[in-house]
């Protein structure tokens, strides 16, 4: 998914900054190397802890290995960045949901891009089919935006809308207010 790796940076400043977390972040995207790097850089911007991966590792030996970093070095939260595609692939949701079996997270957040209309749809629809998500990312909803997605998406998974990514910047992550948006739209 575009800026699903940014927005893993704009939770963790989020979680730094607002709630005084000890963060640290891994990318099991063995897939794109840039990822990796991308991650990096993201958490060196957001004040997180990089839990280091390479493409040859396994994504669910990189996740476990990254729990067992995160228990010995007294980590708050782990944010895990797995690989994510537009295209709805079997063997990534296989991976998805063995990460989560393996980790089982206390959150599972979908990160999907506002702008992507029925594709964001069918996306969300295999996640929640592979694992259970307790929320969604909407991420460039400063864009224009289609609010049928988002709505759409809430509906497939069943799970709330909790956090919206808004421009570029690390800072830009809020917590996601419908009404609020519902009035930006009337009368912005």
């Amino acid at each position: 998914m575009p800026g699903k790796t940014t927005t893993v940076g704009k939770l963790a400043k989020m979680l730094r900054e607002t709630q005084k977390k000890k963060v640290l972040v891994v990318s099991c995207d063995v897939y794109r190397p840039a990822a990796i790097e991308q991650l990096k850089t993201v958490a060196a911007q957001a004040g997180a802890d990089f839990f280091p991966s390479t493409t040859s590792e396994k994504p669910v030996d990189i996740a476990r290995n990254a729990v067992d970093w995160a228990k010995r070095h007294y980590h708050d939260v782990l944010l895990v960045d797995t690989a994510g595609r537009l295209a709805i692939d079997e063997a990534m949701m296989k991976e998805i949901a063995d990460i989560h079996a393996a980790i089982k997270p206390i959150e599972t957040l979908f990160i999907v891009d506002a702008m992507l209309g029925q594709d964001a749809i069918n996306t969300a629809r295999a996640f929640s089919d592979a694992l259970p998500p307790t929320g969604i990312i909407l991420t460039k909803l400063d864009g224009d935006a289609r609010g049928g997605a988002a709505l759409s998406v809430r509906h497939v998974t069943g799970r709330p809308i909790k956090f919206a990514g808004i421009g570029e910047k690390l800072s830009g992550l809020e917590a996601f207010h419908p009404e609020r948006r519902h009035r930006e739209s009337r009368h912005g």
